[in-house]
């Protein structure tokens, strides 16, 4: 692949530098070496490129999970690194630069913080090149991540797979780059079956206000992880689009609003982190069982009265009792309970007595417990196993219990419904 490209470089030009092609004079000459990169020059300084760091950010925790080394060119400024690795790859002398970025990005990643790993792009059909393939052959590649940049067509590049199991057999990990243009697809998900997946900035900027993308990053997120890969968001810029990466649970994130590249290793700003632990935390609650739990009333059923310890910190009913105490100001008839959880002596939910009816009525029932929760668990695990019950009991309430089985509270099946819609929207 990269003889075929350096074999129609070399016909159609041999200079390797930014050199003005014959009749160009003054202000056309300006501006063709303003537009084309100075290749030898460039080449001819073992400085270039110099390697900025950029965080990569876990939108769960709020710290810094890794960083990613990025290619500037201090000669060429007002060229962008993407433009001068093009023109470096249609004149054959990309896995030159290849090369040096590599064993930059080597020797960075020995100084890297504890906890935390590199990535690097690279070019697909490069790796073979024998001047980078001399750089990670024999190289311990262990906490680098290898992005292969999807602007080349992973299908024409012969051999990667085997390539991808040799870097991960070094140590090194594989991540599929910008992920929703291109060619990048689920087929190339597949056959790579990167550990890191990035979602293109195309798809994170106003996430926050777009249904499509917010279906698309599910959908990557949702095969990545049967893969046992990792998400990160590209592009993160904004306060809302953070809001809503972290809402749907996408792991890591880069942009702007986290941290923009530099020479060191900088660190995660505070109000940042903080900003990210309350969308995590809060995301978290709205998404498990707890967060639709209603009070109810306990008491002891046909079995005599409680033969647990009268000072257990945990009893129920010592806890209704408290609610219904005057003195608390919450005698409300909008917060009294509308359910009364039964147990048994040991404390052990045996049954329900609802004030309503089926759908709303006015007749007080009484039904058995089918289906015990714990306040973490998922919304959407309880709502399929309660799905999985008997007709007849399918829409009766679930009881949130303790880990020892005690009751805490109930969910009616009708919430649990309308917080499965809201998920999905």
């Amino acid at each position: 692949m990269a003889d075929a490209r350096r074999a129609v470089a070399s016909a159609g030009t041999e200079s390797s530098g930014a050199a003005s092609p014959p009749g160009l004079a003054g202000a056309e000459q300006d501006a063709y070496e303003a537009d084309h990169p100075d290749l030898a020059r460039i080449l001819a300084d073992p400085a270039e490129p110099a390697l900025y760091f950029q965080p990569i950010v876990d939108l769960q925790r709020g710290v810094i999970a890794g960083y990613e080394a990025l290619a500037r060119f201090h000669s060429h400024p007002t060229h962008s690194p993407d433009r001068i690795f093009a023109a470096a790859d249609r004149l054959g002398h990309a896995a030159e630069l290849e090369a040096r970025v590599l064993a930059a990005a080597l020797a960075a990643r020995d100084r890297l913080p504890d906890r935390c790993f590199l990535a690097v792009n690279v070019l697909p059909h490069l790796l073979d090149e024998p001047s980078v393939a001399e750089v990670w052959r024999d190289a311990d590649l262990r906490r680098l991540v290898l992005e292969l940049n999807e602007a080349v067509d992973l299908e024409a590049t012969t051999g990667l797979t085997a390539i991808a199991s040799a870097l991960r057999d070094r140590g090194a990990f594989i991540a599929m780059d910008d992920v929703g243009s291109g060619y990048a697809g689920l087929r190339q998900l597949a056959r790579i079956r990167p550990d890191f997946v990035k979602l293109d900035r195309s798809l994170v900027v106003n996430i926050d206000d777009d249904q499509v993308k917010i279906a698309l990053t599910e959908l990557v997120g949702n095969f990545a992880s049967r893969l046992n890969g990792w998400v990160i968001a590209e592009g993160v810029e904004r306060g809302d689009e953070l809001a809503m990466l972290v809402a749907l649970g996408v792991p890591l994130g880069q942009g702007f609003l986290l941290g923009r590249p530099s020479e060191g290793w900088q660190q995660l700003d505070p109000g940042v982190a903080r900003r990210i632990r309350q969308l995590s935390e809060r995301s978290n609650r709205a998404a498990s069982i707890e967060s639709l739990m209603e009070q109810v009333t306990v008491r002891v059923g046909d079995s005599g009265s409680c033969a647990m310890s009268p000072d257990c910190p945990s009893c129920p009913m010592r806890a209704a009792a408290n609610r219904s105490d005057p003195t608390t100001g919450s005698s409300d008839d909008e917060l009294a309970p509308r359910a009364t959880i039964i147990v048994s002596n040991r404390c052990r939910p045996v049954a329900l007595h609802l004030s309503s009816g089926p759908g709303g009525g006015t007749e007080p029932r009484r039904v058995p417990t089918t289906l015990f929760a714990r306040p973490e668990e998922p919304v959407t695990e309880v709502a399929r196993r309660a799905m999985t019950r008997a007709r007849a009991s399918r829409f009766d309430p679930v009881i949130i219990v303790t880990e020892m089985g005690r009751p805490l509270g109930l969910v009616r099946m009708e919430r649990l419904m309308l917080r499965l819609a809201e998920m999905s929207t």
